[in-house]
């Protein structure tokens, strides 16, 4: 399991109706604290680097009440959303670290969040749904993301 510090949602200091929205429609985020190896479906090894903040938003949070970011599907999300961020994987074979599928799309990532659920999972439905929602929602945190500067996160031991 990845080692993921909870971000507090800013409410100190806030009006009640304000405290109310965020409580309502703000999103917990989660940093990765420590790089964290992970093994696709197809065996390939990937690292979510370290800093490294997701909060599982590819879908809209009236569905988190459903299907929880940060319960089973704590693990899909995170790597769709890293993916979402940043449009590639970095892996690792032999001792070799790397850039894995740049520029995959939108279709392909959004599929891995349904492929890895179902291979950690094993819950076909709720996978399959998932997936549909994101293929329905997840199009404007795409397009979000894309337009954003992103600051390139390495992993440990990755050498230019």
């Amino acid at each position: 399991m990845p080692k993921l510090r909870p971000l507090a949602i800013k409410t100190q200091k806030r009006t009640l109706f304000s405290k109310l929205w965020r409580l309502i429609f703000n999103r917990r985020q989660w940093q990765v604290i420590e790089d964290w190896h992970y093994i696709l479906p197809n065996n390939r090894q990937i690292i979510i680097p370290k800093g490294f903040v997701f909060d599982g938003s590819s879908y809209p949070a009236i569905i988190w009440f459903l299907f929880s970011p940060t319960g089973l599907l704590l693990i899909p999300v995170m790597l769709h959303d890293f993916c979402f961020r940043y449009n590639y994987f970095w892996a690792t074979h032999n001792n070799k670290i790397y850039k894995l599928k740049i520029g995959n799309g939108f279709f392909r990532w959004s599929a891995l969040i349904r492929d890895v659920g179902i291979a950690r999972n094993e819950l076909f439905i709720i996978d399959y749904t998932i997936w549909l929602i994101c293929i329905s929602f997840g199009w404007i945190n795409w397009l979000a993301f894309q337009k954003k500067d992103k600051k390139e996160l390495k992993p440990e031991g990755f050498d230019n």
